[in-house]
């Protein structure tokens, strides 16, 4: 059978067929590989448009998260995809819609979770030591929509770390 999710407005159709993963916390660079493969068998023109990994699977040290949220766009289906992964279950999801600002994305962007860690923790050590995890996200800056990576610190419970360190993705 065919599961609708209903959201508001808009109509999440499933895109792919549920999977387990080998590895259920893949790095920031493996989980884009996985997501880019489903997204591209979905549309061949998909983008990727946004890139986070979720409070359910704070980024490693080693680059790896257990819940990561992908979403791409297709131009030509003016519809979205969100490659989605938790508790090692991969899922995808499409929708109609726009994408909105669109990250102006290199083809070798950074994909180096290890590496946006340690910059977390250079940045936020503190509060990762107050027990604070580390979140990650794509966004595109005003103007000419340049990629960035978004650094924040999330703790169960208490409010973000109130610190967002802002990094060029390119």
């Amino acid at each position: 059978f065919t599961l609708f999710i209903r959201s508001g407005d808009v109509l999440a159709e499933p895109a792919c067929k549920t999977t387990q993963l080998k590895n259920p916390a893949p790095t920031l660079a493996e989980m884009y590989a996985l997501a880019d493969g489903h997204a591209k068998a979905w549309k061949a023109d998909a983008i990727p448009v946004r890139i986070s990994n979720t409070s359910l699977g704070p980024l490693q040290p080693n680059g790896s998260a257990a819940s990561w949220n992908l979403m791409f766009h297709s131009d030509s289906a003016k519809s979205s995809i969100s490659v989605d992964t938790f508790r090692g279950s991969l899922t995808c999801n499409s929708s109609p819609g726009g994408a909105g600002r669109i990250p102006d994305f290199k083809a070798d962007f950074v994909r180096d979770g290890a590496k946006l860690y340690a910059l977390a923790k250079q940045h936020g050590e503190a509060l990762l030591k107050e027990g604070y995890g580390v979140a990650i996200g794509t966004a595109a800056a005003p103007g000419n929509r340049p990629a960035t990576w978004n650094i924040s610190y999330t703790k169960e419970g208490a409010r973000d770390g109130n610190l967002t360190v802002i990094v060029d993705a390119n």
